[in-house]
């Protein structure tokens, strides 16, 4: 059984959200220098989506809108796009004008307009936005930052968390096609990581995205999850947080399965194999390959009760003989269901 995949909008918007301050100072360290961030900032996710519906459905950019205050006292917005391609666009710098005069004319607040490009031509570098005809000119131009440009070395000795964060994209880049190097170096930038020594929180977020970023294919998957499993036997605090939360993920992508196909089969028999699902995906999670047998009699459970107990349990057991205990226990009591012809099928 494959290892569950989440998907939402980017690894990139979750990096952004997590790591905006760090961002602005590696990417865009004179605009961090004029920010008070002692007084916070906010999200302006709504107004985006009000303004900025296509942004939605474009798989290659993140826009974050960010309200901060400035040293000097005075509030505003700023735009950060992050721009995911591997080659250009001719329309980009134009697009960036359009959401910046969006911006300004729907709340008329001054608005600074920056741009990540993390694509992987050296040669596009859309900085402005011209137009000229008849004496009548506008011109308007933005900062920029090319990933490409940024030295590795630097990378790798910087102590912001977002430097890890764009060498794991360059890795994910560089290593697309060839899982086993994939596997090398998604292991030592997780050995990179803790030797940093972050914060607990900054820590399990960038698990989160080296995980995200590096996808491998099943079985070097589960060399990755046993390389993770020593290091939580040795003491690394934040790994069990970092399996909670794919246990979490993992579930909540086998209810929503199960809720899809709830629509086409029938809700119950939906909820009924996406929650076969989460069990087995979470059991694989955390400890490998599972024997036929105990795939077999979960998926021979047909009790919604008793699949959410072992749902729970999954996610709870310290090995997989203690789950196994409780499964035969459950499986037991929940023969005559199992046994009994689905009115679904």
């Amino acid at each position: 059984m494959a290892r569950r995949v989440v998907e939402y909008d980017s690894p990139w918007k979750e990096a952004l959200e997590h790591f905006l301050e760090p961002c602005l100072a590696l990417c865009f360290p004179h605009l961090h220098a004029l920010v008070d961030w002692t007084r916070g900032f906010t999200f302006l996710e709504s107004e985006l989506r009000r303004l900025l519906p296509d942004s939605r459905t474009r798989r290659q950019m993140v826009d974050k809108l960010v309200q901060v205050y400035l040293k000097d006292g005075s509030e505003q917005w700023v735009l950060i796009h992050v721009e995911v391609q591997s080659q250009s666009e001719a329309e980009f710098a134009e697009r960036m004008y359009a959401y910046h005069a969006r911006i300004w004319l729907q709340f008329r607040r001054p608005v600074i307009s920056v741009a990540i490009l993390a694509d992987e031509n050296r040669n596009w570098r859309p900085r402005e936005y011209r137009h000229e005809l008849a004496g009548c000119e506008l011109r308007f131009r933005f900062p920029i930052v090319k990933l490409l440009d940024m030295d590795e070395q630097v990378l790798e000795q910087s102590p912001n968390p977002f430097a890890l964060v764009i060498l794991t994209y360059r890795q994910a880049v560089r290593t697309r096609g060839t899982p086993e190097l994939r596997l090398s170096e998604k292991i030592r930038l997780t050995r990179l990581l803790i030797e940093r020594g972050y914060d607990f929180n900054a820590a399990v977020q960038l698990l989160r995205l080296v995980d995200w970023f590096m996808r491998l294919p099943e079985l070097l998957e589960e060399t990755y999850q046993g390389y993770l499993r020593r290091l939580r036997e040795e003491g690394v605090r934040y790994i069990s947080n970092f399996e909670r939360i794919i246990i979490r993920e993992g579930l909540e992508q086998g209810l929503q399965q199960g809720l899809q196909q709830g629509l086409q089969q029938g809700l119950q028999q939906g909820l009924k194999q996406g929650l076969q699902d989460a069990i087995l995906g979470v059991l694989e999670t955390r400890f490998g390959v599972l024997p036929e047998s105990l795939q077999d009699k979960v998926r021979r459970i047909n009790s919604l009760e008793v699949l959410n107990t072992l749902c729970r349990q999954a996610a709870i057991v310290d090995n997989l003989d203690a789950f196994e205990q409780q499964l035969e226990r459950l499986w037991q009591s929940s023969i005559p269901d199992s046994s009994a012809p689905d009115p679904n099928q």
